[in-house]
């Protein structure tokens, strides 16, 4: 099936796409602020906490570092939390000099703290390496003698990363006498830094279980793998602003078996992928989606799908009482609580429209159509970057994606989907590029199985075809031209790398 066969899709896709409504307007308005706010922010804490990394690398260089980068990242976070402490009241106060020498101590801190979290949790590019990694660390060298995929134990990192950078800043902004513009600082701070290896963790767990005990493992060893799922599933997901339940039920029960499609949850089909607009509605409807959960129990609803369901309803359960428990106590916590899930949704969005961003309207029913992948490290970022593969084959373990992934670009010098050099043009990079509608810049980079890997200004042509929303208007005349010109603006508020 193709969507020229308009008998088989939706009637909401079948019929030809409206023309925009000027009451369209105020809402894409409103929508890009959200996610205007949420890039500088991101853009700021970024150049700030790079900064102060480069400035300390001069007496602190990353060498001493990854030395012990546990140990550092265990006292910067203690240290980040204790300095947001010495301040008398919520808000700077730059008529008093001690105040702003805090201050100066609280950002440098913060550059130690991004760059011990980002060398602890960084991880070789080839399997070799990664064991050899492993077995370097006590702790994951144990789990990696006790879990059913050994190599499952280089996640013990983020995990453990997640917990030492987020408890201390987490307990500062629920109490009502320690929270500040500090303490909520460094919580962004954390949140942002946690937010790409935890979708690398979490993906892993909702398909085959990071903490599943090997075969004949004691009942000792059961029992504390028990826990520490426990521990994952409804603390340390809270932590990182995330709902119990959430993830695996929509990937699992809906993005998996719709693929993008139009009755995907998550789909970027309706929209413009070269538009920042566009990606801010999506950003905006999946924030909706992350915070109240309704779009995706009426998909399970309406397919009979009880036990997902009930798993979703617990999930939203668990974390709409703790905010308003957290409302009670401390209502400003309660907000920050609320505001970063809600806008949590743009990070969502960047996912998709890296992995879903380029779809082919022939063959989008495909995973080689509506789907990119990135090739780089051996094992493709612990098999996230294999995504094709993935979704070919989405009950295998990651570490398997290699080997189908070098078969499938072994058949005729080419891959069947667009395959980007990671280490030469990354995930954030193609987003930024497609917001420039920079078209010739994707293509420099991009492999595409049956087109001359020199045609640059087809691979162009086919990238540009490939970010045309599917079944909804497109921008014509001003409206094009103020997108393009907004779009081109934001890209240049990408963060398109993490290395402090």
């Amino acid at each position: 099936m193709s969507h020229t066969d308009v008998t088989a899709l939706p009637a909401s896709v079948e019929q030809q796409p409206a023309a925009r409504s000027l009451w369209y307007l105020p809402y894409e308005i409103f929508t890009a602020s959200l996610s205007t706010y949420f890039l500088i922010v991101c853009w700021s804490l970024y150049w700030i906490a790079a900064g102060a990394g480069a400035l300390l690398s001069w007496v602190l260089p990353r060498s001493l570092i990854e030395r012990a980068p546990l140990l550092w990242l265990s006292a910067s976070s203690i240290a980040l939390a204790g300095i947001t402490q010495a301040f008398a009241y919520f808000l700077p106060d730059y008529s008093n000099p001690r105040e702003i020498a805090y201050e100066i101590v609280f950002w440098l801190t913060i550059g130690v703290f991004a760059r011990s979290y980002l060398i602890y949790t960084d991880y070789p590019a080839t399997f070799e390496g990664l064991k050899q990694s492993i077995d370097e660390r006590p702790l994951e060298r144990w789990f990696a003698k006790h879990l059913h995929h050994p190599i499952d134990a280089i996640f013990t990192r983020i995990w453990v990363a997640n917990s030492v950078a987020l408890i201390p800043l987490t307990v500062l902004l629920i109490l009502p006498w320690t929270i500040n513009y500090y303490v909520i600082t460094g919580y962004a701070l954390a949140l942002l830094l946690s937010q790409f290896p935890s979708e690398l963790i979490d993906h892993t767990h909702v398909h085959t279980r990071v903490f599943q005990p090997r075969l004949g493992a004691s009942e000792r060893i059961k029992s504390l793998m028990k826990v520490l799922q426990f521990y994952y599933d409804y603390v340390l997901t809270l932590l990182v602003a995330r709902v119990p339940h959430y993830y695996r039920v929509q990937h699992l029960y809906i993005h998996h078996v719709e693929g993008n499609g139009p009755a995907d949850s998550q789909t970027t089909e309706p929209y413009d992928r070269a538009s920042f607009t566009d990606f801010s509605r999506h950003a905006f409807i999946q924030g909706v989606h992350l915070v109240f959960g309704w779009p995706v129990y009426r998909y399970l609803a309406g397919r009979g799908k009880k036990r997902p369901m009930r798993m979703l309803v617990q999930g939203l359960a668990i974390w709409w009482t703790i905010l308003i428990a957290l409302a009670w106590f401390n209502p400003i916590a309660a907000v920050i609580v609320f505001i970063t899930r809600f806008i949590g949704g743009n990070v969502q969005s960047l996912v998709a429209f890296w992995q879903h961003g380029l779809v082919d309207p022939e063959e989008s029913h495909e995973a080689h159509g509506s789907t990119v992948d990135f090739f780089g490290p051996e094992h493709g970022n612990l098999g996230n970057d294999y995504h094709v593969e993935h979704h070919i084959q989405p009950g295998r373990h990651w570490s398997a994606y290699y080997d189908v992934f070098s078969k499938q670009s072994a058949i005729d010098g080419a891959h069947n989907a667009v395959v980007f050099q990671k280490e030469m043009f990354g995930p954030l990079a193609m987003v930024a590029a497609l917001w420039r509608r920079d078209y010739q810049a994707v293509a420099r980079y991009a492999h595409l199985r049956g087109v001359d890997p020199n045609d640059k200004a087809e691979l162009a042509r086919i990238v540009e075809e490939r970010t045309r929303p599917i079944g909804a208007p497109e921008r014509t005349g001003f409206f094009l031209w103020l997108d393009t010109a907004y779009s081109r603006l934001m890209s240049h508020f990408m963060p398109t790398r993490f290395y402090v």
